[in-house]
């Protein structure tokens, strides 16, 4: 247990290298994304004290400080607010770590975790037509060895509704292929939070990733390697996807991420008539309500549920139309 005039640094450290992953058992993302967020914040606190981080303490990370530190976040990092959140959730984590092994600091501890989170509005969700999603699938030449894997790439983010992440840590094992037809193939994903799903993929996705596998030498297991022969990143994901949306006349001026092709496998999904619940089960969310926004987006679907609730035409006079005095109308309701 760190002694009470420990620096700030031990405790810090001690967070990340014993608490969260011993105690609390994260995800290695969810530790890097908590690490992130208080080495960025270190550095603000050492300068509005006007000392060395190595010699911060913990009441040095005051509620002002702190408060001060998010403004920063959105006004001159320009981070959204759920960048923001994120930042204080982890911050919030670290004051509950520390008050549960120094009741000295409770009011401190108290303090922090009082900060309260930012409202955000949710921002609208874009996703992309299936005339579009098949232009850039079909855009990279294939004849190169980049242009095969950006073709099996694309076709796998969409087949599966995988996050960058995802896709970057898909490796060789992972992938069911089998040679003989009325197999299925499917491909297994360890999502956020070290959840595993598995999806069935479908017979031009596994033919392209089947092309890919075989190239690889002894040892390397990931499946998107990089013209640098070197595996594919999260970013390097996201670069690709963007090069891609690039070729594609129509989605010129549009940013198109890997989630953008992620919304538009759920939406898709949604429109072939797949229940919310499979759908759930496919992108990995833990709650239903994740999923339901993309019932929300799909004006299609509302239009068609509003011609079958619409009544009919039947003759008679709108009720707001009824003759006689105001009691008598609101007898008639």
């Amino acid at each position: 247990m760190p002694e009470r005039d420990a620096a700030l640094g031990t405790w810090i450290k001690r967070f990340l290298m014993e608490h969260l992953p011993t105690e609390r058992n994260l995800a290695v993302n969810t530790r890097k994304s908590y690490r992130d967020s208080l080495t960025l914040l270190l550095p603000f606190v050492a300068r509005r004290c006007g000392r060395a981080v190595e010699r911060l303490k913990v009441e040095d990370l005051s509620v002002d400080r702190v408060t001060a530190f998010l403004a920063h976040l959105e006004q001159e990092r320009g981070c959204s607010v759920q960048t923001r959140n994120q930042r204080l959730a982890a911050i919030r984590s670290f004051a509950r770590y520390v008050l549960m092994r120094d009741a000295g600091l409770v009011e401190w501890a108290s303090g922090i975790r009082a900060i309260p989170l930012k409202k955000a509005v949710r921002t609208r969700i874009a996703w992309l037509s299936a005339e579009s999603m098949d232009a850039m699938i079909a855009g990279p030449d294939r004849k190169t060895a980049a242009g095969r894997v950006e073709h099996a790439c694309l076709l796998f983010l969409y087949n599966a509704g995988a996050r960058a992440s995802e896709a970057a840590g898909l490796r060789v094992e992972d992938l069911h292929l089998p040679e003989r037809t009325g197999e299925n193939a499917r491909a297994t994903i360890h999502g956020k939070g070290g959840k595993i799903r598995v999806i069935p993929i479908w017979a031009s996705t596994a033919k392209a990733l089947a092309a890919l596998s075989r190239d690889r030498p002894p040892g390397c297991g990931a499946v998107f390697w990089s013209r640098h022969r070197k595996a594919y990143t999260r970013h390097g994901i996201i670069e690709l996807v963007e090069r891609a949306a690039a070729r594609v006349p129509e989605l010129d001026g549009q940013r198109i991420t890997p989630h953008v092709i992620r919304h538009s496998c759920a939406c898709h999904l949604l429109r072939s008539g797949v229940d919310i619940n499979t759908i759930r089960a496919w992108l990995g969310h833990v709650s239903l309500e994740t999923t339901n926004i993309y019932v929300e987006i799909d004006m299609k679907a509302k239009e068609e549920a509003m011609k079958s609730t619409c009544p009919g035409d039947t003759g008679e006079e709108p009720r707001w139309k009824a003759k006689g005095g105001l009691l008598e109308q609101l007898k008639a309701i």
